[in-house]
């Protein structure tokens, strides 16, 4: 799957579960996710820019992908199909 560079120590600051559907995610969609999952440390750990490209580019919900939230997934396809954009 992929290597997961630490924020410090011990301590990702990735919650659980988000490794796992991270590869779900990847499994499901066929794609390679990216080594670097967060970067910065402490109370300054974000989202690294190649997890964020990977999202953008394949689609991953950030919040299922980092919370475990479905909502955000339902919200989407409920926006696209009143746009007329789901068939």
């Amino acid at each position: 799957m992929t290597t997961i560079n630490p924020a410090s120590g011990n301590d990702t600051g990735v919650p659980g579960g988000a490794l796992e559907r991270l590869a779900l995610f990847s499994e499901w969609t066929r794609t390679t996710p990216p080594e670097r999952i967060t970067e910065g440390k402490g109370e300054d750990v974000t989202f690294s820019r190649d997890l964020l490209t990977y999202a953008r580019r394949y689609g991953l919900n950030l919040d299922w992908f980092w919370l475990g939230s479905e909502r955000g997934l339902v919200m989407s396809y409920h926006h696209a199909a009143l746009k007329g954009g789901v068939q």
